[in-house]
């Protein structure tokens, strides 16, 4: 994904320079939460130049993850947490789909943090990290564990709020309160040994395989937001995807 500057710049084709200005304008939230950008001709129109070579604009935002272009509704900003939850990595029965897993906090702190989590994020050497580790349960089972780690400079006093409550999901929670819009996930997934710790936490032996998760959420402007490493058990794990 292309980094935001100020201002477009003139020696890149017409329509790299209306996606960087388009860009521009959808880190200063010029766009509300469910609200078409203009429409194609009404751009073209502002930016004097041929629905084709607005089109092309769009579709580079669009392969970019920016926005989704929605056949007969419009051009939207994507909203990435609204479809990439963790909760697809696990395996449900059909009774189990009929109800939302409980999300409790087991620690909610103020941490240096592991060296991955700061070389991940890009924090300087001073920079804190606010930690959060979180279990999603279905009844007494424990179906996910997760750790997460934000840049403390960015989030300061989500602290607070986490304490009294555990959303189900933190990516709105970061849209809302701080105007940290997601817009795309990297995830790596391996097979790990459970910690002492991590195992405890599925009342499993330490050592026993899971399904490790490590994601990585970006926003509009390509800068990192959150680092989170999750487990699922193996015999919990569920993935699909469809190729076209």
């Amino acid at each position: 994904m292309t980094a935001i500057s100020a201002a477009p710049d003139s020696r890149l084709p017409r329509y790299l320079q209306i996606r960087d200005e388009l860009m521009r304008r959808i880190c200063a939230r010029a766009w509300a939460l469910d609200e078409a950008l203009p429409a194609e001709d009404k751009l073209a129109n502002e930016f004097a130049v041929s629905i084709g070579t607005m089109r092309k604009a769009l579709e580079v935002l669009a392969s970019d993850g920016i926005v989704e272009r929605v056949h007969g509704r419009g051009t939207f900003v994507t909203r990435a947490f609204e479809r990439i939850s963790m909760m697809r990595f696990v395996q449900f029965s059909d009774d189990e789909k009929r109800e939302l897993p409980t999300t409790r906090s087991l620690a909610v702190e103020v941490i240096a943090g592991p060296a991955e989590a700061r070389a991940r994020l890009g924090v300087e050497p001073a920079d804190k990290l606010l930690y959060i580790h979180r279990i999603r349960c279905c009844g007494d089972e424990v179906i996910l564990n997760e750790h997460v780690w934000l840049p403390y400079t960015r989030f300061a006093g989500l602290e607070d709020y986490l304490q009294k409550t555990s959303p189900s999901l933190l990516y709105p929670v970061y849209d809302t309160m701080y105007g940290a819009l997601v817009s795309r996930a990297a995830d790596a997934l391996s097979i790990a040994a459970l910690s002492e710790g991590d195992a405890a936490v599925f009342k499993l032996p330490a050592g026993t395989l899971a399904v490790r998760i490590k994601r990585l959420m970006m926003d509009h402007a390509d800068k990192p937001i959150e680092w989170r490493v999750s487990y699922v058990t193996t015999g919990r794990f569920h993935y699909a995807v469809e190729i076209r």
